[in-house]
C-alpha cells in the first residue's frame, strides 16, 4: 500500500504542474522546453569534461607511477654496478697484495741462496743477486715486463769463462 500512496504523491503532483503549465501560454512553454534542453545539454557537457578530467589524472598517475618503477629499477641497477665494482676493486687488491707478498719471498728466498753460495760459487751469487733479483721483482711487485729486461737476464745468467 506504501507504494501507492507514493504513485498517488507523483501523479497528483504531476497535474498540479501540469495544470500550471497550462494556464500559461504555448510561448513560455516552449521557452521553458528550450531552457531544460540547453540546461540537459550543458549537464552532459560538464558529465563529459568530468569524465575527460578523471582520465587525464588517472593516465597523469599512471604515468607518476611508471616514472617511480623506472627510477627505482635505475637506482637499483647503479647500486648493482656500484657493489660489482667495489668487488672488483677488492679482488684486484687482493691479487696485488698476494703478488707482492709472492715477490717478495722469491727475492728474499734468492738473496737467501745468494748469501748462502757466495763462498763456493760467487758467480752463481751474482747472478741471483744481479739482474735476475731486479727482473723477477719487477714482474711480481711492478706487474710489467720489458723485453730488455730478458735480454739482460740472458747476459747475467750466462756462467763466466772458466
Amino acid at each position: 500500500m506504501g507504494d501507492h500512496q507514493g504513485d498517488d504523491f507523483f501523479a497528483s503532483e504531476a497535474h498540479r504542474i501540469a495544470a500550471r503549465w497550462g494556464q500559461l501560454p504555448p510561448e513560455h512553454f516552449k521557452l521553458a522546453v528550450q531552457a531544460a534542453r540547453a540546461e540537459g545539454a550543458l549537464r552532459s557537457q560538464e558529465r563529459v569534461l568530468q569524465m575527460r578530467l578523471v582520465h587525464e589524472l588517472q593516465m597523469e598517475r599512471v604515468a607518476a607511477d611508471k616514472a617511480a618503477a623506472e627510477a627505482a629499477a635505475l637506482a637499483e641497477q647503479q647500486t648493482a654496478r656500484h657493489q660489482a665494482a667495489s668487488q672488483a676493486e677488492r679482488l684486484r687488491h687482493r691479487r696485488h697484495v698476494i703478488d707482492v707478498a709472492a715477490g717478495l719471498t722469491i727475492c728474499g728466498a734468492l738473496l737467501v741462496v745468494a748469501i748462502l753460495v757466495v763462498d763456493r760459487a760467487a758467480w752463481l751469487s751474482a747472478v741471483l743477486c744481479g739482474p735476475s733479483l731486479l727482473a723477477l721483482a719487477k714482474v711480481f711487485i711492478l706487474r710489467r715486463s720489458d723485453p730488455g729486461d730478458l735480454r739482460v737476464l740472458g747476459k747475467a745468467s750466462a756462467p763466466p769463462p772458466p
